[in-house]
């Protein structure tokens, strides 16, 4: 079996989460990992084992012991960081968001293609079995009626907007706010359930920073409506839920997907849908179908698999546009 040489940009928990679901799959190996601070790239090559330990820039980069690289620093400099991946021909993994406009995405999609190369966004609930779960179960619907799609959460990372300070992710410098971050989640698994809308109504709350704290947006289709809301200065309890002529699906989560029930309509009958246990790392489902195409790129298999991820990504990137045009 092919291993997969990793080398990793940032030092958060996200990037260390992710080395550790990638080493897990066995289907990684880390080679290197790059911080802007020589003594901060150290410690994490030691944490974690990797072979190299970069603050030079241009020499990570042309590192030919790198076959894939991780890209999770501020959502500002994805698209630059994965073009320049791509220029070096190495294989890229993005953060969500991949980029920050639908401009971005096209180009570097199109680059992606003439290096015959591999660039992905990370949303890792489309590949966590419980989503998959959920989906097979709203495909079994014979009708939708519509959708609640719920993700919001307190950073604690607000509590230092509140003291004065403005963090990456609640920076317009660096593209932060809470559609590109949470809103992300829903908006993925709106158009994964139902496809793309026909139109997008958006209405945000900005904070002192100029961002998005919470949201609200209504996808509209043929013959019903999709409500989404997230927040980072704000927790919801709410539950997702997907309304059908009989029955409505109740999700705890979009995320970390561990409970759905069935609710009869009529009766107000509970009928518990059987899941899987949610993995201790919920990445390694993403780290284990890019390993797999990846491993055999090539092929009629994987360049599907890349196809339909691109289509997917494009259409979330479509909807997050009019989202942010709407709220200025």
């Amino acid at each position: 079996m092919t291993t997969l040489r990793l080398g990793t940009i940032g030092t958060s928990g996200i990037t260390e989460q992710f080395i550790e679901a990638a080493l897990k799959s066995n289907k990684y190996s880390l080679e290197a990992v790059y911080s802007r601070s020589q003594e901060k790239a150290t410690q994490f090559k030691d944490q974690f084992g990797a072979a190299k330990a970069y603050a030079d820039w241009d020499a990570f980069l042309s590192d030919p012991e790198i076959d894939v690289i991780y890209i999770a620093s501020p959502n500002s400099l994805h698209f630059n960081q994965a073009k320049q991946v791509l220029k070096h021909q190495k294989h890229a993994i993005v953060e969500k968001p991949i980029v920050t406009t639908l401009s971005d995405w096209d180009e570097l999609i199109e680059l992606a293609k003439q290096q015959n190369k591999l660039v992905v966004e990370a949303a890792r609930h489309i590949f966590e079995p419980n989503f998959i779960k959920a989906t097979e179960l709203i495909q079994k619907l014979p009708k939708v009626y519509g959708a609640s799609l719920t993700y919001s959460k307190y950073s604690s990372r607000y509590d230092n907007v509140l003291n004065g300070e403005e963090p990456a992710i609640f920076s317009t410098r660096f593209a932060g706010g809470a559609a590109n971050d949470l809103g992300i989640y829903v908006v993925y698994a709106a158009i994964q359930w139902f496809g793309k809308p026909n139109s997008v109504h958006a209405f945000t709350q900005k904070i002192s920073t100029g961002v998005d704290g919470k949201g609200t947006a209504i996808l509209r289709y043929p013959d019903f409506d999709v409500t989404i809301h997230f927040g980072k200065i704000n927790t919801s309890l709410h539950q997702s839920e997907v309304y059908g002529p009989d029955h409505t699906l109740v999700l705890d989560a979009i995320t970390g997907l561990s409970e759905a029930r069935l609710i009869d309509v009529r009766t107000k009958d509970l009928e518990t849908v059987p899941m899987d246990e949610p993995s201790d790392n919920p990445l390694i489902w993403e780290a284990v179908a890019f390993a797999d195409v990846m491993t055999d790129f090539d092929t009629a298999e994987s360049k599907n698999s890349l196809s339909k991820w691109w289509t997917l990504s494009k259409q979330v990137h479509e909807v997050l546009e009019e989202i942010r045009q709407q709220s200025n």
